[in-house]
């Protein structure tokens, strides 16, 4: 059996606050990835669009459990993240953390590193 990578999934979807438009939101994205690329046991960050939802899907990867959560806390009261929050429908917002369960898996076959 392949050996799981130790690294905990950040797992963001959202819909933007009323009248907000997507460029509006998106200018204020590199701001808050340079903001999280500075956190302890930040690894990585994407984020997507579901067009058929309308909705915003935001995936992060951390070192650990405690660094997700630090950061987490410390974005609500950042400068950098202010903006970004303030276009966010904060009521769909939903926030799940995860611990790795498996290998991550590519075109032909299980790749062992993350």
């Amino acid at each position: 059996m392949t050996a799981v990578p130790q690294k905990v999934l950040e797992l963001v979807v959202f819909k933007l606050a009323a009248g907000v438009t997507s460029d509006h939101f998106l200018a204020t994205v590199d701001r808050v990835s340079s903001w999280i690329g500075r956190q302890p046991g930040f690894i990585s960050r994407e984020l997507s669009y579901d067009a058929e939802g309308d909705r915003w899907i935001e995936v992060v990867w951390w070192s650990t459990l405690q660094d997700a959560q630090s950061a987490a806390e410390l974005a609500m009261t950042s400068d950098s993240c202010a903006p970004m929050f303030g276009l966010i429908d904060m009521n769909s917002a939903l926030m799940l953390h995860g611990e790795l369960a498996t290998a991550r898996v590519a075109s032909g076959g299980v790749v062992a590193s993350a």
